[in-house]
């Protein structure tokens, strides 16, 4: 039996993400600060079978530990200008019929009282068609600089921040309102009832609350939990806490162990395996004829400079490649960054050089390439998702702007309705609904946010 699958766009409310290629002669970012520059596209991929749109986030830009920023940065928006995505989603909700939201947001540089209640009042606001992507936020730099940290905190110590940051929400948002304590009884003057809504105290290692949970309970509750990272302890943090799981692999076998592991940690932490599902970033690029795409990836490429790609890779690992002889490898670097980032390219002996690294940056941050016609683009999605047994794709655009996935909705997706892989009519409902398959909005059984359920 086929495999369907689940469809994502990869972007950031920013020119210039990803593929990097803002100056493409087929680009058009120059509005991106604009409602109706990302209520076309989300309109475009809600009509056209994407189940969400994805939203990255950038604390700040890439910048050295002194803070110096190479000059590519700014000459050529890498990370900056980025504004706030979760501003975005109520707007391109109410101009979506089904599109589902997934929004950044870092347990290293928010809180999490005020964070859970930003989550509920957009799932509120989507009807459940939101989800978290939780990250810890790699640029460290940037959050000594711009936030105010006080250095750099070590790549471990961000999880088990994030371990309570999260408990910490499972319990405003599982445990703070019973299901029926809004009573709204204007005859009694009562509003919720006082025995059912139940006072959070909290005093940890990280964060200290004591007191009420000031939204009410949102259709999904705990919005549907994504992550990005797979670090030692980032897949641990998954284990126990992700329902999908977002990976950047571009070697197959390395893709299907990372898929195989993360669901062998869902079920040791006493959970179902299927309830943790993997989705790799794609960039595909569709022409009529192989020679066509062929020469459209080529443009693409040659639109990347070497510069801002290196300043891309040091935003998000820490790690100056300018810094390096272009003939060393990174097989002995260490970062308290973006460790899983750095190490897509440590493989022992087998390690690209910095002149090997920087080519590949150039042609995207990692994730699979595919490139060719419609069929043979399908069949290449369909050979992955067969090998890995990967859930679905975060699909990059080839070049920026509303229009960018275009090609991919009206030659590919069909194909992939044909062969099963996708469904005949796009899914509805809320994010944990058409992600998981399950009939509930709610965390399933087995997931730790029950434990946070008083009543």
């Amino acid at each position: 039996m086929t495999k369907q699958i689940v469809l994502g766009a990869f972007e950031e409310f920013t020119p210039n993400f990803i593929s990097n290629a803002w100056s493409h002669e087929l680009s058009d970012t120059s509005a991106f600060a604009t409602l109706p520059y990302w209520q076309e596209m989300a309109r475009e991929l809600d009509e056209g079978g994407f189940d969400f749109l994805f939203l990255a986030e950038a604390i700040g830009y890439p910048m050295r530990e002194d803070g110096s920023v190479p000059e590519a940065v700014v000459r050529e928006a890498v990370q900056i200008p980025v504004h706030d995505p979760m501003l975005l989603v109520s707007g391109l909700a109410a101009s979506t019929e089904r599109l589902g939201f997934v929004v950044t947001t870092s347990t290293t540089a928010h809180h999490p009282n005020l964070n859970a209640r930003a989550f509920t009042t957009l799932d509120h606001l989507t009807n459940g068609r939101i989800a978290w992507n939780i990250v810890t936020s790699d640029n460290q730099t940037a959050l000594t600089r711009l936030l105010g940290h006080q250095g750099v905190t070590p790549h471990d110590e961000r999880y088990r921040r994030a371990t309570e940051f999260l408990e910490l929400s499972l319990k405003l948002w599982e445990g703070g309102w019973e299901d029926d304590a809004v009573v709204y009884d204007k005859a009694t003057r009562t509003y919720a009832d006082p025995s059912k809504v139940h006072r959070t105290t909290h005093h940890g290692e990280y964060f200290d609350l004591d007191g009420y949970f000031t939204a009410i309970p949102s259709p999904q509750r705990t919005p549907f939990l994504l992550q990005a990272g797979t670090s030692p302890a980032g897949r641990a943090f998954a284990g126990r806490f992700a329902e999908c799981v977002f990976i950047q692999d571009r070697d197959l076998p390395s893709a299907a162990a990372n898929v195989a592991d993360l669901r062998a940690k869902a079920r040791a932490n006493g959970r179902d395996g299927d309830d943790l599902k993997v989705l790799v970033s794609a960039s595909v690029v569709v022409g009529s004829t192989e020679e066509e795409a062929a020469r459209l990836r080529a443009s693409v490429d040659a639109s990347v400079s070497r510069a801002s790609a290196a300043a891309l890779f040091l935003g998000w690992s820490g790690v100056d490649l300018m810094a390096f002889p272009l003939d060393a490898t990174l097989q002995e670097v260490q970062t308290e960054i973006g460790q899983s980032m750095l190490g897509v390219f440590q493989r022992g002996d087998a390690s690209p050089t910095v002149a090997e690294i920087l080519d590949q940056l150039t042609t995207t941050i990692p994730g699979l390439r595919i490139t060719g016609t419609p069929e043979s683009c399908a069949d290449r999605l369909q050979e992955i998702v067969e090998e890995t047994d990967l859930d679905g794709f975060l699909v990059e655009h080839t070049h920026g702007g509303p229009g960018a996935y275009r090609a991919f909705i009206e030659h590919v997706v069909p194909l992939l309705r044909q062969r099963g892989l996708l469904p005949e009519e796009p899914r509805t409902g809320s994010m944990r609904r058409r992600v998981l398959g399950h009939d509930s909005d709610r965390l399933p059984p087995g997931h730790p946010g029950h434990a946070f359920r008083p009543w």
